[in-house]
């Protein structure tokens, strides 16, 4: 098989992409987005400051948003875990990049859209809340701004974790990549969180996260810290994430290679 990229050749194949996988990913994608509009759509209805309608709303970037969105990847690959299905996916007259970039282009046509209707739904429906509210009533306030990001930056690490587990695992690639990552992630931030302690002296308590500034607290000395990055360091910072995301890409794309799909 020709191993060069076709344009034709890759508009065909996101044609049978989409005829054979499109239901099955409205019908995901659909119930996803429902649930979301669901736990972040009361709170626009709301005439008194309800702590619960913004807990709904950290709900649903935890639950629906993090959890949802990398279920929907993990199914990028399936067809060539299943014997059924597995022949016929090989057998497609198509190139290795074609195959590669079709799954991908499908996959960020969701995931990418999908998170910034949380961000927009979240900015919004706060917004127009707090219009409703009596002059008596404190208030929304929005998930602070430092800790959103944060756990979008981590929303697209994730993104690229299980990309890369659906064809690396043939069984359970989601569970296998979930708690891969998980552990991961452990090992990581505690790494970091040990460093950061370490080099502040042990403070009376200290809050971070991999890859984000500190705040460190004495209580003895009635003092706090704020230690952010510097400016121009700043930029290497937000574009690590998506520097692991292209990094998870390529090997996921040798993996493919290697099993000669």
């Amino acid at each position: 098989m020709n191993q060069t990229f076709n344009f034709r050749r890759f508009g065909l194949l996101l044609k049978l992409e989409i005829a054979e996988k499109g239901k099955n990913y409205l019908m995901m994608g659909g119930m996803l987005i429902a649930i979301m509009l669901m736990l972040m759509l009361p709170i626009i209805f709301s005439r008194q400051n309800s702590p619960i309608l913004i807990f709904l709303h950290a709900l649903a970037l935890f639950m629906v948003v993090m959890f949802g969105g990398s279920l929907y990847t993990s199914l990028v690959f399936s067809q060539y875990g299943v014997p059924a299905t597995g022949i016929s996916a090989i057998m497609i007259p198509a190139s290795r990049i074609e195959k590669y970039l079709g799954t991908l282009f499908i996959n960020l046509c969701f995931t990418v859209p999908f998170a910034l209707l949380f961000l927009k739904l979240h900015e919004s429906t706060i917004a127009y809340a707090n219009t409703l509210l009596p002059a008596s009533e404190n208030p929304y306030k929005p998930i602070p701004e430092g800790f959103l990001m944060y756990f979008i930056n981590l929303y697209v690490i994730i993104q690229g974790a299980i990309f890369l587990g659906s064809i690396y695992f043939t069984k359970f690639s989601f569970i296998k990549s979930a708690i891969g990552f998980f552990l991961t992630y452990l090992l990581v931030g505690g790494m970091y969180l040990w460093q950061a302690y370490y080099f502040t002296s042990y403070p009376s308590k200290l809050v971070s996260f991999p890859y984000t500034s500190w705040e460190v607290w004495y209580y003895k000395l009635n003092q706090s810290y704020y230690a952010g990055f510097p400016p121009t360091f700043q930029h290497v910072v937000n574009g690590f994430p998506f520097f692991l995301l292209l990094a998870m890409w390529y090997i996921a794309f040798v993996r493919l290679r290697e099993k000669q799909i």
